[in-house]
């Protein structure tokens, strides 16, 4: 009866044992690894990690599993990194969506934004307000202020405006591309600039009445997301549907909105979507000299 005993306790012994190793273990033993969720810096890093975390916790609880947002260093790091399939899920503009379609090959789509109820938007060239200029033949010898060299609204869309008002760069006095959107608007507000170009989404976020827009261009197909070419597809199909149903969701307004204020939700989309990005983009990539 003794020994019998003291088998029942050391097999007790044993089972609490395991069960602390257990709970001591690593929790990424068995967990799904990290989706990761990139940007190129189109805004200040820690900007669009407030806006964009709320999506990529919603994003966590619907597939179970965590996903981590980066921010690249610059345009040029986030292109590769999506053509090189190290980013699960990609954010991009459309003409870096061509170019690495171009370079890389076509992207896997999952959806294209939303913003007041139509999957297009617009890029803004704008100028001080209580400037003079009428149409965008008056910046010819003027200093214009661009976002990145790769930016679709802040540099590629508004050079061809530009160029279809007659106005190249070699007609301007100066232009100088800077790192992103917001910067672009405060050279404007502090009279470095007399014009700039940006985001109609961002410029409405930020015109406190100093400047005011003086043209926008055509209706374009909005941001996309893309995934890497290898991703599981029927974890492609999850996350593509997680996006298509925010807009119904409860949580989807504060999430939307934490993005944009007019953003409402994330369409289909499809690669025909960029052809006008491409013509503009064989337009002005030589005049870039990309």
């Amino acid at each position: 009866m003794r020994s019998k005993a003291f088998l029942i306790r050391a097999f007790l012994l044993l089972a609490l044992i395991m069960a602390g190793a257990a709970r001591l273990s690593p929790a990424n033993a068995t967990d799904p690894a990290p989706l990761s969720l990139g940007f190129m810096p189109y805004l200040n890093a820690e900007h669009l990690i407030e806006k964009y975390t709320p999506l990529a916790d919603y994003l966590s609880d619907r597939l179970d599993r965590p996903v981590r947002i980066t921010v690249a260093r610059n345009y040029n790091e986030h292109i590769r990194l999506t053509g090189e399939d190290q980013l699960d899920i990609s954010f991009l503009g459309g003409s870096p969506y061509v170019v690495i379609g171009d370079r890389y090959g076509l992207k896997p789509l999952l959806v294209r934004y939303v913003f007041s109820g139509e999957p297009t938007f617009r890029s803004v060239i704008l100028v001080d307000a209580n400037s003079g200029y009428q149409t965008l033949a008056d910046l010819a010898g003027k200093r214009m202020a661009f976002g990145n060299l790769n930016s679709t609204l802040s540099t590629q869309v508004p050079l061809y405006m530009l160029m279809q008002a007659g106005v190249g760069l070699a007609d301007l006095a100066s232009h100088e591309h800077l790192r992103n959107h917001e910067n672009v608007i405060l050279g404007v507000r502090f009279g470095d600039f007399d014009a700039g170009a940006v985001a109609e989404e961002v410029f409405r976020e930020n015109n406190d009445g100093t400047i005011r827009a003086l043209a926008t261009s055509p209706d374009l197909s909005t941001h996309v997301f893309v995934t890497r070419t290898t991703l599981d597809p029927a974890l492609r199909q999850a996350i593509g549907t997680a996006l298509l149903d925010l807009g119904d969701h409860p949580r989807g307004p504060a999430i939307l909105g934490a993005i944009s204020p007019t953003l409402t939700g994330f369409a289909p989309v499809r690669d025909g979507d960029y052809d006008l990005h491409r013509e503009i983009l064989r337009d002005v990539l030589p005049v870039l000299g990309e």
